[in-house]
């Protein structure tokens, strides 16, 4: 197995736990309990967070979107279970970007975000990837909580889980440091080498995507995150089921493909990848992070991953399972 994972030739953290315990836990670069970006795969825990308020009965999946900004275009249509499973119909204007420039605050933000959001009637209920859906969820809670998403965030998940290598990209230097993080780098085809991802810019695009790319983790972290959130306490088996099942052909939900064996997130951007896998009875997952990123490799990674976890499932403490 782990022979299968060097191949990837990721230079990062692995972290494989395989029924319910720790199998394999190394680095191929860096260190174990190294943090980093992990972008989309925060998608899941923003989820969660929208999905509490549900089991509170601040809100409903049912609820159209106008209940909360009105002045998105379609939010009459637009349901809340629509931007879990990104079937919307929204996105951002052609031309335009996420956020303001510069970053002046969460707030600011999204009021740009709605200005330069538009509708696809024809899109509503066909899937779209793309974060305008999550960043709306974040206004959403931080609306009914009347709290920051970042606030809430820490109260969630750092606090009780008693995270150690979790932060947020634009926390201070020395937060970052203890918190085990290092910076990303792409490679630069035209330098023949990687160079350092901005910081700068690496924050902005952090703040631009508010509950779509903006904590970064350690392995142990994130095992520890994704146990709570799929078999763990922070939802019931009820909204569990109902958050984390998906529909062909993508059986995108809650932040997650929700596949036949196994439940899939994945992360890229600013120098960062990061793959996560887990069982449905979340016994078995698989764990990959770099901060070594290279043009067009992430999607011929991505599918590696998934038949390495294909080989941790078929692997039971009979031996291989044919």
């Amino acid at each position: 197995m782990r022979h299968a994972i060097d191949r990837l030739n990721v230079k990062g953290s692995v972290l494989v736990i395989k029924h319910g315990k720790p199998w394999l836990n190394y680095a191929t670069g860096n260190k174990a309990d190294t943090s980093y970006l992990i972008n989309s795969v925060q998608k899941s825990m923003t989820a969660t967070m929208v999905m509490r308020e549900v089991e509170k009965h601040h809100m409903k999946l049912n609820d159209p979107l106008s209940e909360y900004f009105a002045d998105v275009p379609g939010a009459k249509e637009v349901k809340v279970k629509n931007l879990l499973n990104m079937t919307s119909g929204l996105n951002l204007a052609k031309g335009k970007e996420l956020g303001t420039d510069p970053f002046i605050s969460d707030k600011m933000n999204l009021a740009s975000d709605i200005a330069n959001t538009v509708f696809d009637e024809k899109q509503l209920g066909k899937w779209h990837y793309t974060a305008i859906n999550y960043i709306l969820l974040c206004g959403i809670i931080s609306k009914l909580e009347h709290k920051s998403y970042e606030q809430l965030f820490r109260k969630t998940y750092i606090q009780p889980l008693k995270l150690k290598q979790t932060e947020f990209l634009w926390s201070s230097k020395a937060e970052l440091k203890a918190s085990h993080w290092l910076p990303g780098y792409e490679y630069r085809s035209e330098l023949q080498r990687y160079r350092r991802f901005p910081h700068a810019k690496a924050v902005k695009d952090a703040h631009d995507e508010l509950g779509a790319g903006s904590i970064v983790m350690s392995n142990h972290d994130l095992a520890k995150t994704m146990t709570a959130i799929l078999h763990g306490k922070l939802l019931s088996e009820k909204s569990q089921a109902i958050l984390f099942k998906g529909q062909a052909p993508t059986y995108y939900n809650g932040g997650f493909y929700n596949l036949p064996r196994f439940r899939a997130a994945n992360g890229a951007g600013s120098g960062y990848y990061t793959f996560f896998r887990a069982s449905d009875d979340g016994q078995n997952m698989l764990i990959i992070q770099s901060n070594h990123t290279k043009k067009g490799r992430f999607v011929h990674l991505r599918k590696k991953v998934n038949n390495i976890m294909s080989l941790i499932l078929r692997f039971n403490k009979k031996g291989w399972k044919y």
